[in-house]
C-alpha cells in the first residue's frame, strides 16, 4: 500500500482534481450570467456556494471524476486489492446496527448541546442549500447518497489506509481523517465545523474497528438523511 507520506501526495493530487471539477460545474453555472447586469451577475456568482442545485451536481460530478481516480491510484501500486485498501467489504449485521445507534446517540447528543447553547441544529448554509434545489430530490440524493460515497472512499479509504500504516496506526488515522474531512466543511460554522470533526472521529473509529468503508458510507449517508430531513422540516414550518 501506499505509505502516509505517498497518501498524503495523492491526496494533494484528489484535492485538486475535486477544485477542478468544481471549477468546471462553476463556470457552466455561470454561463448564463452573462446576461445579466454586472452588480446581478457578481450576486449571482457569490450565491453559488450556497445554491443546492449547483452543489448537487458538483457532488455528482466529483463522484464520477475523483472516485476512479481514488481506483486508479489505489491500482497504481502493485500488489494492492482494491477491496481491502478501500475497506469495500460489507460489515456484519450486528456490526451496522451497532455502529447506527453509536451514531444517531452522536447526532441526539450534538443537537442537544447546539439547543442548550441556543444555537439551530440546521445551519444557514443547509437552510440556503436546501431551499434553492431544483428539483429537491436531486439535492436528496447527492446529499444523502453521492456526497457520502466520494467522502467516505476518499477519507475513511483511501487516506484512511495510508496513515493507518504509519506509526500512528488506525487511531491516529481516524483523528488525522476527521481533521482533514472537517477542514473541507468551509461552509459551516465554527459549531457545525466542531460537529463533523467529531462525526469523523467516530466514523473513523467505525474503520478502524470494523475495516469497512461500506459501513461509513452508511453511517455518513444515514447522518445526512437526517440532517437533510430536519432542512425540510425547518422550511416547511417558516
Amino acid at each position: 500500500m501506499w505509505g502516509p507520506v505517498a497518501t498524503l501526495a495523492w491526496s494533494v493530487l484528489i484535492a485538486i482534481a475535486f477544485l477542478f471539477v468544481e471549477l468546471v460545474v462553476m463556470l457552466i453555472f455561470s454561463f448564463p450570467m452573462r446576461q445579466l447586469p454586472r452588480e446581478k451577475a457578481e450576486v449571482a456568482f457569490m450565491n453559488l456556494r450556497f445554491d443546492g442545485t449547483f452543489l448537487s451536481v458538483c457532488a455528482f460530478a466529483t463522484l464520477l471524476v475523483c472516485v476512479p481516480l481514488i481506483i486508479g491510484l489505489v491500482k497504481l501500486k502493485r500488489g494492492s486489492n482494491l477491496k481491502d485498501y478501500l475497506g469495500l467489504r460489507p460489515p456484519p449485521l450486528k456490526q451496522v446496527l451497532r455502529w447506527s445507534l453509536i451514531t444517531l446517540g452522536f447526532c441526539l447528543l450534538s443537537d442537544a448541546i447546539l439547543l442548550l447553547l441556543g444555537v439551530s441544529i440546521v445551519t444557514e448554509f443547509m437552510l440556503a442549500a436546501y431551499a434553492s434545489a431544483s428539483p429537491r430530490w436531486v439535492a436528496w440524493l447527492a446529499f444523502v447518497i453521492a456526497a457520502p460515497i466520494f467522502e467516505e472512499i476518499c477519507f475513511r479509504g483511501f487516506i484512511f489506509k495510508g496513515i493507518a500504516a504509519s506509526r500512528l496506526g488506525g487511531l491516529g488515522a481516524a483523528v488525522v481523517t476527521a481533521v482533514l474531512w472537517a477542514a473541507t466543511h468551509v461552509r459551516d460554522d465554527w459549531d457545525g465545523i466542531a460537529i463533523v470533526f467529531g462525526l469523523g472521529l467516530v466514523l473513523g473509529a467505525a474503520r478502524a474497528m470494523t475495516n469497512s468503508t461500506l459501513l461509513t458510507i452508511w453511517l455518513h449517508g444515514l447522518v445526512n438523511l437526517l440532517v437533510t430531513a430536519q432542512t425540510g422540516f425547518v422550511l416547511l414550518q417558516s
